[in-house]
């Protein structure tokens, strides 16, 4: 292997976190840009239908995003724990089955989807020429996501294997070719959504080819084969996957719920000041989320070692990481929330002073949503998806939904955008309990290991 490789067992917990820090938070915030720059050439070159467009069409990729990456994490997971044990059969099967199951899915719902691609369409209320438009861009990108599935499962893959900087470059290079794409297409051949649909798919064909040079060079333990081919391994895939299944899905759900409460009980001011909120809001998420993706591949092949030492030491790196980069969030917006809401809205007061608020609120939650993810993420990672499921689901629809029935009859005003943090303090007070009994038992048993020894 190359020296660049990252030796689990023996590297220092600090340098290996580090090493998969850096590329996670690039990776998400490429993606992030990818998504604004993709809107801005939709934007420009279609013009605010097609905006509408693309916003009609997110619920469904959020399910199929959730359907990839519960299979990719699940079983990229699982593959990191067998090569903690030494067991690279069993790791290989397990790459090898997810690649299989993520293919006859994607498949299936691909199928699905153009066969009811109106109905569906009818379903979030698309009409007349944004419907139009919504069709053209949904029916030419479903035909690319078997490719976009394959893309997802294989990036988790990858970076668990110990190559997090090609997964990066991978999402990089892909990112950079969309965007040139979309230049093309949309702005200078005049192709519309057409265009912009193309362009996004043919990104994810070279996002695989990039990754693909992993097994070509033969860096980690994986290779294309169909050793260990069949489906005894999905269930448990599934099983440890279905927390990040529920994360993007109960978001997409979130935000739906959030849209029709505000517009029916507030305004489409308040729509607005929550869509601000939500975009800018997605930096911090996908800062946490890049934290925990560089804890999951370390924790989950010193479990499998049987190193609970490191695997603490790698929690607790995440947990740091996370408060101080939640702290930094809260600090930065309490003071610049203004200067944020101006930079979007230009000539409405009111609407500047909304937004405000909205912000104000949605980032007192950053240090706590740090907590609950990389507790979530450190179940997830350890095998135990029941508790991860709880956690994932309280934070991210439950106590949500629970927090926009009752804040708002003591706070008519701003208990509203108190809802999230609501959420977030509620689901702290279980992860810090099970936390705490995760604590104990690992250090009951180094407590025996070493009366063993």
């Amino acid at each position: 292997m190359s020296k660049k490789t990252i030796n689990l067992h023996e590297d220092p917990v600090r340098s290996s976190f580090y090493r998969y820090l850096l590329p996670a938070l690039s990776g998400m915030l490429i993606k992030s840009l990818f998504i604004m720059g993709d809107a801005w050439f939709v934007g420009r070159g279609v013009g605010s239908e097609g905006l509408g467009a693309i916003s009609l069409t997110m619920p469904f990729f959020s399910f199929f995003t959730a359907v990839a990456m519960m299979i990719g994490i699940g079983g990229a997971a699982l593959m990191s724990i067998e090569f903690g044990k030494n067991n690279l059969k069993e790791g290989q099967t397990l790459f090898t089955q997810s690649l299989l199951f993520t293919a006859i899915i994607a498949v299936v719902l691909v199928a699905a989807g153009l066969y009811w691609l109106e109905d569906m369409m009818a379903l979030v209320g698309a009409r007349g020429y944004m419907a139009e438009l919504a069709n053209e861009y949904l029916g030419l990108m479903l035909k690319f996501f078997v490719i976009y599935a394959l893309a997802w499962v294989l990036s988790c893959f990858v970076r668990n294997d110990t190559n997090p900087r090609l997964a990066m470059y991978a999402m990089s290079g892909g990112a950079v070719a969309n965007l040139l794409l979309d230049y093309v297409f949309v702005l200078r051949f005049g192709w519309g959504m057409t265009g912009a649909a193309l362009a996004t798919g043919l990104s994810q064909i070279l996002i695989i080819c990039i990754l693909l040079t992993h097994f070509i060079s033969k860096r980690g333990h994986l290779r294309i084969s169909f050793a260990g081919l069949g489906f005894d391994k999905v269930r448990g895939i599934l099983k440890i996957g279905t927390p990040t299944f529920f994360i993007e899905l109960t978001s997409a759900m979130t935000i739906m719920l959030f849209n029709i409460v505000l517009l029916n009980q507030y305004g489409e001011g308040h729509v607005v000041a929550y869509g601000l909120t939500a975009n800018v809001g997605v930096f911090a998420l996908f800062t946490m989320v890049g934290i925990g993706q560089a804890c999951q591949p370390i924790i989950s092949f010193n479990h499998g070692a049987q190193n609970g030492v490191r695997v603490r030491e790698t929690l607790f790196l995440g947990l740091r990481s996370a408060l101080v980069c939640g702290v930094c969030f809260l600090v930065i917006a309490w003071f610049a929330a203004e200067s944020i809401a101006r930079f979007y809205i230009v000539g409405r007061p009111e609407l500047i002073e909304l937004a405000t608020t909205a912000l104000r609120f949605y980032f007192l939650a950053p240090p706590l949503m740090g907590l609950n993810m990389i507790v979530a993420n450190l179940f997830q990672a350890t095998a135990q998806p029941n508790q991860a499921t709880l956690l994932s689901l309280g934070r991210g629809f439950v106590f949500v939904v629970l927090g926009i029935i009752v804040l708002p009859r003591f706070f008519p005003e701003n208990g509203i955008w108190a809802s999230i943090l609501f959420a977030e303090t509620l689901t702290a007070l279980f992860s810090v309990l099970m936390l705490w009994q995760f604590l104990k038992r690992s250090r009951l048993q180094l407590t025996c290991a070493a009366q063993t020894l």
